[in-house]
């Protein structure tokens, strides 16, 4: 019996339509435990974002904890063999605090995974299908890329070295904060460069070549030229007036080294899709690896999508 999804739930029919979608690109469904240890998080506190954990003792001793980060427990768990990748995805719960701290709460995820040797290739597609993943939830939706990559770059060409001074003009950058930029910085540093792409839209034509002007090194030009490929492939596509660059999306760069971005859909007041290129967490772990994917967050879709039909009795 065919089953009207239109009768489901708005979290339960985007469960199955993403699953079905990343099937038909080749991931695998990957299921874990909801429990690691937790030194696997407090190793890696910056890159879920918070230090906030739920805790509790297991047997021999060992402190446990429930599952606040899906990623880590696949990159600590998963099979990748050493010449090609591994794609998989999940649905699956995990046990944090949102940003800005507040109780903890159970978040209903969906995302996927791609680990191994990543070309420009397996970049661009897993750009294109979280657009995607954003259109089946709803057609009005921003799709916004920024790269860890070249803003590392602009850092170095504008002289902002050392760590603590990276730290502060990250800050500013991420609160597109250009008046504090200089100060954050240090008097060493020029930070021009930097101001001129906090100022601007986030039309990504624009911005690009904006990017493109102000490389004055290797690692600005190739991560521009990155971008300049990425958006070269939205082209014919319904989603490319959808896509945004905008450099105040950043994540630690310890981390992350690449192309990272965020999602929003028109009724959700809040950012429903994040993910990125993360090779520096394999580096970490101690693995010459490539690395790269993203969440959604589907638990509050039924509080604004209603069902667009009621089922027949």
């Amino acid at each position: 019996m065919l089953i009207d999804t239109r009768t489901l739930p708005k979290d339960e029919r985007t469960y199955l339509e993403l699953g079905d979608l990343y099937a038909r690109a080749g991931y695998a469904l990957y299921k874990m435990k909801k429990f690691e240890e937790y030194s696997l998080y407090l190793d890696n506190k910056n890159f879920l974002g918070s230090e906030s954990v739920l805790t509790f003792q297991g047997s021999r001793g060992r402190l446990m904890a429930l599952k606040p980060d899906v990623t880590l427990s696949i990159v600590k768990n998963a099979r990748v063999p050493e010449n090609g990748n591994l794609k998989l995805y999940y649905r699956e719960s995990v046990y944090r605090t949102e940003r800005g701290g507040g109780d903890f709460k159970e978040i209903n995820q969906m995302g996927l995974e791609c680990i191994g040797t990543l070309t420009e290739e397996d970049v661009r597609a897993i750009c294109l299908l979280a657009a995607q993943s954003l259109a089946l939830i709803d057609g009005e939706f921003v799709f916004a890329l920024s790269h860890m990559g070249y803003l590392s770059a602009l850092l170095d060409e504008c002289g902002v070295r050392d760590e603590e001074g990276r730290k502060r003009v990250t800050e500013c950058i991420r609160a597109r904060d250009a008046h504090d930029l200089a100060s954050a910085a240090g008097e060493d540093a020029d930070v021009t460069a930097l101001a001129r792409i906090l100022s601007a839209d986030t039309d990504f034509a624009s911005v690009l070549a904006l990017a493109r002007g102000l490389s004055k090194g290797e690692g600005t030009a190739k991560a521009a030229a990155e971008l300049e490929a990425l958006y070269a492939a939205f082209e014919g596509t319904p989603y490319r007036e959808r896509v945004r660059l905008d450099f105040s999306i950043v994540n630690d760069v310890d981390y992350y080294n690449g192309i990272i971005f965020q999602g929003y859909v028109s009724r959700v007041p809040k950012m429903i899709l994040s993910g990125g290129r993360y090779d520096g967490l394999l580096t970490r772990i101690g693995r010459a690896q490539g690395a790269m994917g993203f969440a959604l967050n589907l638990g509050e879709l039924n509080a604004f999508y209603p069902r667009e039909k009621e089922a027949e009795i």
